[in-house]
């Protein structure tokens, strides 16, 4: 059961007061005075959604979320069903027949490499094209039909190359294999915005192995056991050489287009692959990105994660620090599915550090 149908719930299983703002949703029990010494109103913003719906079809995404939220949502993703679900686990595929190893996690990564006689491929064919042009097609359809409303966008997430290439690649590959999955991945980019008129497109770079690399090196001592996808960088400085890859694939991005982040410290299982101490560190590189793009390119959302337990407000304090642009939306994960009570909580306790944010998965 995914968030989505948490936030449905909240809509349907009480009686509510059901505030509207900006085509934004958010409900609470009743209406209250607000005490001198309180927080103010809060401002609801939109209903987001990062990229995966646990649901059997992009059409069957398309018709659950623009019927439980007609007005609420700005843009909406395919769900990336089928293969997709696993994030970038399907991008193996595209190195087979290529001389670029790939990870099997399993003891044989450190085992030398076999030698193949065939002819290697030079050609990677990322194929997130090809899913964003079916589902625009199926988007196209069902907003003809009336069941879209006109207006709402059609969002296409895109991993940046880094946790492609750390998630699949092998390590001894990894720096032969990252200029050539870059230009493949800025290729399918490229048809994808050739294709789709850009009134009805938006970008989501998915940022998820950045925040693990840059955890994990920040610990005193390596835990004995850490996801096996994670392996050492294979460049420096650390920081600095993700932003650079983070602001250049965005600078790919056609200024028409809008353009979002999904900072995620991932999902597998319904776990993060580290718990996050706070904010602190989504605070910065999202200002880093808002600092790094160029001034003449929005950036229209930035969504944050925030896991289950933190309900405390010092895992939101570090937003005070935020430096968005005025353009940009700030989007947190707030909805957490069979979780409507902490999802209210942690609304209430986000509250008191922005006033304004979408409430997202």
């Amino acid at each position: 059961m995914s968030a989505d149908f948490y936030l449905r719930s909240v809509e349907t299983q009480r009686p509510k007061e059901i505030l509207r703002c900006s085509s934004t949703l958010i409900c609470t029990s009743e209406k209250k005075s607000m005490a001198p010494d309180s927080v103010s109103p809060f401002k609801p913003r939109h209903v987001h959604f990062v990229s995966s719906i646990p649901l059997a079809s992009t059409e069957d995404v398309f018709h659950h979320l623009t019927t439980t939220f007609p007005t609420q949502i700005l843009r909406i993703p395919d769900g990336e069903t089928g293969k997709r679900n696993g994030f970038v686990a399907w991008q193996k595929g595209i190195f087979e027949g290529s001389n670029i190893r790939i990870k099997s996690h399993t003891p044989a990564d450190k085992e030398p490499r076999i030698p193949s006689s065939s002819t290697p491929s030079t050609t990677l064919s990322p194929s997130y094209d090809t899913f964003a042009l079916d589902s625009y097609k199926i988007f196209c359809r069902l907003r003809d039909q009336g069941i879209i409303p006109h207006g709402i966008r059609f969002q296409v997430s895109l991993p940046t190359p880094v946790n492609v290439i750390c998630c699949v690649v092998h390590p001894e590959d990894q720096v032969r294999a990252e200029p050539l999955y870059e230009a493949a991945l800025l290729s399918s980019l490229r048809r994808i915005q050739d294709t789709i008129p850009h009134h009805d497109l938006a970008i989501q770079l998915d940022l998820a192995i950045e925040f693990a690399l840059l955890e994990f090196s920040q610990l005193d001592t390596q835990p004995e056991w850490k996801p096996p996808f994670i392996t050492d960088p294979w460049f420096a400085p650390l920081k600095e050489g993700l932003i650079e890859r983070i602001l250049r694939v965005a600078g790919y991005v056609d200024e028409d287009v809008e353009m979002g982040f999904h900072l995620c410290y991932g999902d597998a299982g319904h776990m993060h692959f580290i718990q996050p101490k706070d904010t602190k560190l989504l605070v910065e590189i999202a200002n880093r990105i808002s600092d790094g793009v160029r001034v003449d390119r929005e950036i229209n959302w930035i969504h944050m994660p925030v896991p289950i337990e933190r309900t405390d407000e010092e895992y939101f304090a570090p937003l005070k620090d935020l430096r968005l642009r005025g353009e940009t939306e700030l989007a947190l994960g707030l909805a957490h599915a069979k979780d409507k009570e902490g999802t209210e909580k942690r609304i209430e306790v986000a509250r008191r550090f922005v006033n304004e944010f979408a409430v997202a998965t």
